[in-house]
């Protein structure tokens, strides 16, 4: 037994996670039935969170965090198996796809009609929460992939060297000779090698190979030189290889898929 790492970062016993996906209404906002925030940089989606509640210690989640909710999900704490995906194409935050729309393939489908996706606060939106019910964590699997804190390099994040070291202990630091498949140069508790390794077949509906991790066959590659930072929860048309273990990578770039999430430790 011990104390995961996301509690050892701020030195505190909880943190307050946001329900959803964080959207944008002339600043921050975590509320269902929003847009995500997407289309901005790392600098842009870290300092925003950093300047946000600097008295609740506001930041953008990190890797190690990501993995605390993961595996609470994953636990008799929580639904104990995967959220199902939220695919709807507007990335309307806390949705979730019905049981008739197909998620046994990649792409999965996706929309907004009622037929193929459900509101958060509906039996079949539940489902898409890390509880299986309205308590829970909402957007870990689908809508957009998210951004976390977490990189192996600079990229295309805005960021600077020197502003990357004033606040080292907001971000997951990975080794800069990390691959696609180094699985085990994890951080104890990210939820990335501990669902290593990887496996590289074909999707039958799609025809492409992607990397799979070794739990669902959620999508699984790691960071790498021309794309340090972490994603999480892949996107709303992932489909059979979305999922709260999911993990890929990008550059830091802006990207019309890409969101966050808030976090606040709380002393």
């Amino acid at each position: 037994w011990m104390t995961h790492p996301a509690f050892q970062n701020f030195d505190v016993k909880g943190l307050w996670v946001g329900k959803f996906e964080t959207g944008n209404d002339n600043g921050i906002i975590v509320k269902p039935n929003v847009s995500s925030w997407r289309n901005a940089n790392i600098a842009t989606f870290f300092k925003t969170s950093y300047n946000y509640k600097r008295e609740l210690d506001s930041h953008m989640m990190k890797n190690t965090e990501w993995g605390a909710v993961a595996y609470l999900s994953h636990s008799k704490y929580g639904i104990n198996d995967e959220a199902r995906i939220n695919n709807n194409s507007n990335y309307i935050t806390g949705y979730a796809s019905t049981d008739e729309a197909d998620q046994s393939s990649y792409p999965g489908t996706s929309g907004t009609a009622s037929t193929v996706t459900l509101p958060y606060n509906t039996e079949t939106g539940y489902k898409a929460s890390t509880t299986g019910n309205i308590t829970g964590i909402y957007d870990m699997a689908g809508g957009a992939a998210e951004y976390t804190a977490a990189y192996s390099g600079i990229g295309l994040s805005g960021l600077t060297t020197d502003e990357l070291n004033t606040y080292e202990n907001y971000f997951d630091i990975y080794p800069s000779n990390s691959t696609i498949t180094s699985y085990n140069n994890r951080i104890l508790g990210d939820a990335t090698g501990e669902t290593g390794p990887s496996y590289y077949y074909m999707e039958e509906n799609s025809k492409l190979f992607l990397y799979h991790n070794s739990w669902y066959a959620d999508y699984f590659t790691f960071v790498e030189p021309s794309y340090p930072w972490f994603f999480r929860g892949c996107s709303y048309y992932c489909g059979i290889v979305s999922g709260q273990l999911d993990i890929s990578r990008e550059s830091g770039k802006a990207a019309a898929l890409s969101s966050f999430r808030l976090v606040l430790a709380i002393k």
